[in-house]
Parts: C-alpha cells; sequence; structure tokens
C-alpha cells in the first residue's frame, strides 16, 4: 500500500483511493443551476471527477465488492464522498432535492434525467418550463417533498 509515508503511484490510481487532502470542499466547480448550465456543470464535474478516479461512482461501473468488508467500507467512503462533491456543486433547492440518494450513481442519473438537454424536442422544452416554473418566487424543486 504505502512506502514510509508515500503513497505508491500505483495505490493512488485505485478508484477507492481517498488522497488524504481529498475532502468534500475539494472539487469546486460553478453550481449547477438547471437546465440551462447542465450540460456545461457535467462536463466540469466528469474532469474533476475523472482526475480523483471516481467516474466510476457516478457512472456505476465501479460497484460495492459485498464479499470483501474491508473493500465495501472503503466503496461506502468513496461513494459518500463523491455523493458530498456532487451536493456541493449544485444549488441549494437542487441539493435539496437529491440530498437523501445514497448512491452518486442515483444522484447522477437523477441530475441526468432533470436536466439533460433534448434540444428541439418536445420533452425538452416541457421539462425547461417545468423547471423554469415559479410560485410566490419560489421555483418548483422548492415544492418538491425531500
Amino acid at each position: 500500500m504505502t512506502s514510509g509515508s508515500t503513497f505508491s503511484f500505483l495505490y493512488m490510481q485505485n478508484p477507492l483511493f481517498l488522497h488524504p487532502s481529498d475532502n468534500p470542499l475539494s472539487i469546486s466547480i460553478t453550481k449547477l443551476q438547471g437546465a440551462a448550465d447542465y450540460r456545461s456543470w457535467k462536463r466540469s464535474m466528469e474532469i474533476q471527477l475523472s482526475s480523483k478516479h471516481k467516474l466510476g461512482f457516478v457512472y456505476g461501473t465501479k460497484v460495492k465488492n459485498l464479499s470483501d468488508p474491508t473493500e465495501a467500507l472503503q466503496w461506502d467512503t468513496c461513494n459518500s464522498m463523491v455523493t458530498s462533491w456532487i451536493h456541493n456543486n449544485v444549488s441549494d433547492s437542487i441539493k435539496k432535492s437529491i440530498l437523501f440518494i445514497a448512491y452518486a450513481s442515483e444522484v447522477w442519473k437523477q441530475l441526468e434525467k432533470r436536466f439533460q438537454l433534448t434540444h428541439g424536442s418536445r420533452k425538452y422544452k416541457l421539462s425547461k418550463e417545468l423547471f423554469e416554473l415559479k410560485q410566490n418566487g419560489c421555483s418548483v424543486v422548492d415544492f418538491i417533498p425531500h
């Protein structure tokens, strides 16, 4: 795993590795506000997550190994960190709507489903209209039960 107080390069490439400097605020990009900035936000998050070898957590390709308790615990820790990175890079109203989703991959899917732009389609127009809908100055996202 380590030699002395340094981490081996190979070990640091493991998706289950968290660097001591990784914390909920170690990824900071412009916060996602909605459909209009979703594509650029998603790409920025992908770049940041890729640099930390954590894309598999949002894509659902890094699965939890239930046969190894130590690795399962490492997976839980990394999943929580990735989820916190997402939470800290979305607006407060979006965060409220995803706060209780346990898996980073499910949060990712939920955001994609809600904000994915399909230009010119009726689905996009309706989704955008619903997202922009306001009542008493609050967006519809604020009224979604959490």
